[in-house]
């Protein structure tokens, strides 16, 4: 086994190999090695292996960048955030949402702030806010930050991280994709791609296609050796791959454990689960969930009376941090993130944007999952970001 698992090691790092030719095409992707901290890969030899799973290339990812129609076409140059400029524009849209006439209005502000990647994450996210009907205009605001010529790591994962929340799961796993593509040294990278295919299965109808990718990419969480500030990134990973193995066994598949079986637990359903990531590196975000009796948990105090308990406080990289619970009590978990510190605040989105997801069992075997994306702008300052309700 464990020169099958060193073979599985090198064929993965020939597909990154594989990965990053093919989208050397794409403008400046050695500084992309260079912001995290890697290498460029050498060359795939002659006829080299096959993609890795669900790799976009990057004229499939252009595509995607027009998929919601509406974009003017690329944007040569990206206006840096301006702290605090966001709330003229944003009250203007805020007033045009409730009187009507939103589309109108976004396109005349687009002429004066289409440079601005900042521009459209806020836009997008107001009006999705305002209303879930507005997830496919949303979207399509969201997207122009794609038609920016640049290859800005956070800027794609925030766009990701939108495109999940607003449900185009498609758009989204290509968004991931190419990240991975571009940043194949950070282990975020694989897990955003684990997790994307994940809420996919859960959301939209099983897919086994996205459920074996999902099992190959948080694999490779496992079975890579990362940079330091990742240490201990395996916890959330080898949590994620026991979920996707209840969500195998639940249709019918077996024999899916693809580790050594030392890393699996037997019987290691859980009740609730609660999932804090982020897309800025060198961040601290950190996960606090307080239980129906009032009981917070964080890194401080990381095991409650009823058997939660939350990963490690992830300071430097992208977390995650997971607050897992076998036998929930009923009541309501309130989920908390404190934005602690960024070394690596975009200059271009202006913000952190934090993803969080909780799993809840349900009678018969059935799954309640909860969704949504923040954008951490208050330094320093706790945010209730979601609330967990177990009945009775």
């Amino acid at each position: 086994e464990p020169q099958q698992y060193q073979q599985q090691q090198q064929q993965h790092q020939q597909q990154q190999s594989y990965e990053v030719m093919a989208c050397m095409a794409a403008p400046a992707p050695a500084a992309c090695f260079m912001a995290c901290g890697a290498a460029a890969p050498p060359p795939a030899p002659p006829g080299g292996p096959p993609p890795a799973a669900g790799f976009v290339p990057p004229e499939r990812f252009s595509r995607v960048s027009h998929g919601f129609g509406g974009a003017d076409g690329v944007v040569k140059n990206c206006e840096t955030y301006v702290a605090g400029k966001e709330q003229d524009y944003l009250k203007v849209l805020e007033d045009a949402l409730r009187s009507g006439g939103v589309e109108d209005v976004y396109v005349r502000l687009r002429k004066e702030h289409g440079s601005s990647p900042s521009f459209f994450l806020y836009s997008a996210s107001l009006v999705l806010n305002h209303s879930s009907e507005n997830a496919v205009l949303a979207s399509r605001i969201c997207s122009n930050c794609l038609e920016m010529d640049v290859q800005d790591v956070q800027m794609m994962r925030s766009v990701g991280y939108f495109l999940l929340k607003a449900d185009r799961m498609e758009f989204a796993l290509a968004v991931f994709d190419r990240v991975r593509a571009l940043a194949p040294a950070e282990p975020q990278s694989f897990l955003d791609g684990a997790l994307a295919r994940t809420l996919r299965c859960l959301r939209g109808g099983f897919q086994e296609v996205a459920f074996r990718e999902a099992i190959e990419l948080a694999t490779t969480v496992m079975n890579n050796h990362w940079a330091d500030r990742f240490a201990e990134i395996e916890w959330p990973a080898v949590v994620l791959l026991h979920l996707l193995m209840d969500i195998g066994a639940q249709q019918g598949l077996k024999d899916l454990w693809p580790l050594e079986d030392k890393f699996r637990t037997p019987d290691f359903a859980l009740g609730l689960v609660v999932w804090l990531g982020w897309d800025t590196d060198h961040t601290d975000i950190d996960l606090h969930v307080v239980e129906p009796s009032g009981n917070e948990i964080f890194y401080g105090n990381n095991r409650s009376a009823i058997g939660g308990r939350i990963s490690r406080d992830f300071t430097q990289g992208y977390g995650p941090e997971v607050y897992v619970l076998k036998a929930p009590p009923s009541g309501t978990y309130t989920v908390k993130a404190k934005y602690y510190a960024s070394q690596q605040q975009s200059t271009l989105t202006g913000a952190t944007s934090a993803v969080i997801w909780a799993l809840r069992s349900t009678a018969g075997g059935g799954a309640e999952l909860q969704f949504d994306t923040v954008r951490m702008d208050r330094n320093k300052q706790m945010m209730e970001v979601m609330k967990v309700v177990v009945p009775a």
